[in-house]
């Protein structure tokens, strides 16, 4: 009978290439799972969450420029990473305990002991689903919609005198608008701009589509509240508004925001359409 026990351990991968740096051998962090017998390995993610502390890395090294780089790209001796762990040395110390924290809730999720399907084949995939910026994934995603919106109202109305305006409206959206920014700053300039083209367009959009703007812009305009109720960084935690998070914290925060400025009624429509965009782009249903 196995051990209902989930192990998520970091360890310094003396199988790969070592760099070398004054003559000692650094080598990359990697993660063991050992979950109900069944055991993986993975690649820490640390080197994509330092960067943001990098003025502390700089202070712990003394501005040692190549240790500086070592260590970001998540490189440690054995020596220098127990000294870390044992001196519980921020930023990093925090950030191993986060990651293996963070791991474990992703494993829950998933009810191992239960599912007689749990599998830890592609953990990697699945680790970096649930960290990636939920704000990006909504932003991305009703982009995308948008412009192929904008697109099919385009093509509708070529060489159509009678509907002129919006080809010409759509034309201009398609044509003349930077969309390598964020679809939030587009979508607020062109309010406080040209608010009457806006609004045309908003009433040839595929109705699920527009529930899904209105859901997303609101909960942009909490997504720096949402930031300090979870005041990561300060504690040197894992610093994206994840997937993860949304599950376990941002969606229940949201509820309370919402239900506040919409009511109950609306406020389920917005939630339910950005957990459909989430469960879309992170499970592909």
């Amino acid at each position: 009978m196995h051990s209902k026990k989930i192990t998520v351990k970091h360890y310094l991968n003396r199988r790969a290439k070592p760099r070398i740096y004054r003559k000692e051998e650094y080598y990359p962090l990697y993660i063991q799972l050992i979950v109900d017998a069944k055991k993986a390995q993975i690649k820490s993610r640390l080197s994509q969450y330092l960067p943001l502390y990098h003025s502390e890395i700089e202070q712990f090294t003394r501005k040692d420029s190549e240790l500086d780089k070592l260590l970001l790209a998540g490189y440690f001796t054995e020596k220098l990473f127990d000294r870390i762990v044992d001196n519980e040395i921020f930023p990093v110390a925090p950030l191993l305990e986060d990651e293996v924290s963070v791991i474990t809730k992703i494993i829950m999720l998933q009810k191992p002991f239960e599912n007689k399907l749990f599998t830890l084949n592609h953990f990697s995939f699945e680790y970096e689903k649930h960290v990636t910026e939920i704000t990006d994934i909504l932003d991305n995603s009703i982009k995308e919609a948008y412009r192929k919106n904008l697109n099919d109202l385009f093509l509708d109305s070529v060489d159509k005198d009678d509907n002129k305006k919006t080809f010409n409206i759509s034309n201009f959206f398609i044509h003349y608008i930077n969309w390598n920014f964020p679809f939030s700053n587009y979508y607020e300039i062109t309010y406080e701009v040209i608010p009457s083209e806006l609004k045309y367009v908003e009433n040839h959009l595929d109705l699920s589509l527009l529930a899904s703007i209105k859901a997303y812009m609101a909960y942009h305009s909490k997504v720096n509240i949402v930031k300090r109720y979870m005041d990561k960084q300060e504690d040197g935690r894992i610093s994206t508004l994840s997937y993860l998070d949304w599950n376990t914290d941002i969606k229940d925060f949201l509820i309370l925001e919402f239900n506040k400025l919409f009511g109950k009624k609306k406020t389920l429509e917005y939630i339910s359409s950005l957990d459909r965009i989430l469960e879309r782009n992170i499970h592909g249903n």
